[in-house]
């Protein structure tokens, strides 16, 4: 007979390192999941996100199976990638309404370091004319850190991390590099200065370049909005004529899937070439 005695610490031993494991594997979920929401500036429970992300997939692919195998791969994936596309579509056009107001904080920086201000008054005065949101929590953040004793340059380099546009992240990171380095508030005037012309350019560029796209954009979307909308009259006023589409199985299995494939793949493609970046 074979003692099993020495095998229950084993077994135990196993079973923590599994929990252990669990443990952490749903630790980094929620963490990533908060870390999308922060993003998004999303006051939203991350637990509830996470549950979404997980459990709308699967219930999509059920959704989808009752048409087609293939429709309820394309509804499962659509499960998964939708949630996290509305955040980084979310953070891209609020990132984009940010960058357009640049100019005026780095103005605001500037002005707040004319005459002998310290870097507390510059981001003050930069926090007081500040219009738009999500500047204002960034400069809430950083205002609020270094009045409890946090190193200001510490504070400027995790909104620079955060930060995903390129005129904001240069005046992040010219401000944390002064502060870092202790500079007198006169050189980081001089530097945020000479930085303007850039941010400034960028902008006008940046504006130019939209609004000659903006025409490719609303054609994209009425041609795409034109397709679904010809099959929906044409189902409504001859039922019959489409019948072929959802009742056989070619339709089913392969015409009506390979038509949605085709119709988002077009406007995704649209979409990326007529997104012009300066």
């Amino acid at each position: 007979t074979i003692s099993t005695v020495g095998l229950v610490p084993q077994i135990d031993e196993l079973a923590a390192l599994a929990a252990k494991r669990d443990r952490r594997l749903f630790s980094r979920l929620m963490a990533r999941s908060a870390q999308q929401l922060a993003a998004a500036r999303i006051a939203g429970d991350a637990r509830h996100h996470l549950v979404l992300s997980v459990v709308a997939p699967p219930a999509l692919f059920a959704v989808g199976w009752l048409q087609s195998p293939v429709l309820a791969i394309a509804a499962g994936a659509a499960g998964l990638l939708v949630p996290r596309g509305y955040l980084a579509w979310l953070v891209h056009v609020q990132a984009q309404k940010s960058e357009a107001g640049a100019g005026r904080l780095l103005q605001s920086l500037v002005t707040g370091l004319t005459a002998g201000g310290t870097y507390l008054d510059a981001l003050r005065e930069a926090r007081a004319r500040c219009t738009d949101p999500w500047l204002s929590q960034e400069l809430d953040l950083i205002i609020q850190r270094f009045l409890l004793d946090g190193p200001l340059h510490e504070t400027v380099k995790q909104v620079r991390e955060r930060t995903p546009t390129r005129n904001l992240g240069l005046i992040w990171q010219t401000l944390a590099v002064s502060t870092e380095h202790h500079l007198p508030t006169q050189k980081a005037r001089s530097l945020l200065v000479e930085l303007s012309a850039t941010v400034q350019f960028n902008v006008q560029l940046a504006n130019e370049v939209r609004a000659r796209s903006a025409g490719q954009r609303a054609q994209i979307w009425l041609l795409a909005v034109i397709v679904p909308a010809m099959f929906l009259y044409l189902k409504w006023i001859s039922p019959d004529l489409l019948s072929v589409l959802d009742q056989t199985v070619v339709g089913r299995f392969i015409l009506v899937p390979a038509a949605a494939v085709l119709e988002l793949g077009g406007i995704l493609l649209s979409i990326r070439i007529a997104r012009l970046q300066p």
